[in-house]
């Protein structure tokens, strides 16, 4: 589920699923892509922080809702499904600061990096996990890596998988502020109250010039749905699946 608190000018989404240690599900990405649309439509909203309850921000999706829905059909949904959210988030004319409590993991990861800024816990790690799952990234998350850490490094995160934790994190760019435990979403609050305090016509167009550099994002959309559409309904992200649920290494076929 989606907590949605308001502070003065200020609104806060907190994804809260302790359960499934904040994995995202259709709904959870439905609610958020209409409280971003709620907020698109307030014009008393100066900023947004989004976070999760506990000590993980997002795991990934959620495979126990997922496990099955393995079609062309249904991959499609889930990839524009999230399209939709991170690219009504980079519309959004007000800035969202992204509070990393701990991991971003697979989609939470490209959900953090759809934020305008991300302030981290120390506990904190980001991991592209979306090979070890047999599949690519969905939701426009290349171009906006690769802007953030550049090409190398944004290979070396999606091939590998590596785990980076807060403190790398920020000397890649990943994140923009690294907190002790528990004071990252006291340090987003404290900037998005710094964000009010500015012109609201001017934060958005300034918005709008920071999203072109990301532009690219848009131009790759086709492939990129294509890509993911045939990795989630292929065989090793069926053997990957299960494999996490056996608890054992996935085995993969050959290209």
């Amino acid at each position: 589920m989606l907590v949605v608190e308001r502070q003065g000018s200020i609104v806060i989404w907190t994804i809260d699923r302790p359960q499934a240690k904040n994995a995202l599900d259709h709904a959870t990405l439905n609610d958020l892509v209409d409280a971003v649309g709620e907020v698109g439509r307030d014009r008393t909203v100066r900023a947004a922080i989004l976070t999760g309850e506990g000590h993980t921000f997002v795991s990934g999706g959620d495979l126990r809702e997922l496990r099955d829905k393995t079609s062309p059909q249904e991959a499609e949904r889930f990839s524009d499904l999230g399209w939709d959210l991170t690219r009504a988030m980079a519309e959004l004319a007000v800035p969202i600061v992204c509070a990393l409590p701990g991991p971003a993991i697979g989609g939470g990861a490209e959900l953090a990096l759809a934020c305008d800024m991300r302030v981290a816990d120390l506990r904190a790690k980001i991991s592209f996990k979306q090979v070890r799952m047999g599949v690519t990234t969905a939701w426009g998350t290349v171009p906006r890596l690769v802007s953030l850490v550049g090409p190398g490094t944004a290979a070396r995160l999606l091939y590998a998988s590596h785990e980076v934790a807060a403190a790398e994190a920020k000397v890649l760019g990943l994140v923009d502020e690294v907190t002790e435990n528990g004071l990252a979403k006291a340090t987003a609050l404290a900037w998005a109250s710094d964000i009010a305090e500015g012109s609201p016509r001017a934060i958005a167009d300034m918005k709008k010039l920071l999203r072109e550099t990301t532009a690219t994002a848009r131009d790759v959309r086709a492939l990129e749905r294509q890509l993911f559409v045939d990795t989630w309904s292929g065989a090793d992200h069926s053997e990957a699946v299960a494999a996490y649920f056996d608890r054992r290494p996935a085995k993969w076929q050959d290209r």
